[in-house]
């Protein structure tokens, strides 16, 4: 097994601002997944939050 599984983490997050089509793309087939989770920032948009495990 990974030295990650060894140390505990199931899983790896990231965060993209949901007007980041490109990067969007990226995490997808990196594996990720958008969580559902958002936060708003009223100047640079939505934060949206992705999550891939290991």
């Amino acid at each position: 097994m990974g030295s990650h599984l060894q140390a505990g983490h199931e899983r790896l997050w990231a965060t993209v601002w949901d007007w980041n089509a490109a990067s969007r793309r990226v995490l997808a087939k990196l594996g990720f997944t958008e969580t559902g989770r958002t936060e708003v920032d009223p100047v640079r948009g939505t934060t949206l939050f992705t999550t891939r495990r290991l």
